[in-house]
């Protein structure tokens, strides 16, 4: 499977996003987080994997810094409605409201 995978070759930026959105999904955000940014600092313009390492980041109340993550997704995939939709709820968390509502309306 992909843990073998990764024992041969584990600067593999695929493997490693698929790692970590595997474990995202399995609930597991920190061993997602893990990969995730292994994978970033490998490509680190990849917009599914900066999406995914922004809402774990985004759960855990790191407003800024999820926002950081986005901006350079927006760059690549200016018309992703789960990107809007997720920096519209970081604008809303920090209860910029104004911005909220444009980034979901953009969504």
């Amino acid at each position: 499977g992909y843990l073998d995978s990764l024992q041969f070759s584990n600067d593999n930026e695929e493997l490693l996003a698929a790692m970590g959105l595997l474990y995202l999904r399995l609930g597991e955000p920190d061993k997602s987080f893990n990969y995730l940014e292994r994978a970033l600092a490998r490509d680190p313009a990849n917009p599914k994997v900066i999406l995914a390492a922004g809402s774990i980041i985004q759960d855990r109340n790191e407003m800024d810094q999820a926002l950081l993550k986005y901006r350079v997704a927006a760059i690549k995939t200016p018309h992703s409605a789960q990107l809007w939709n997720n920096i519209g709820m970081c604008f809303f968390g920090k209860e910029k409201h104004v911005a909220a509502i444009a980034c979901l309306k953009k969504a």
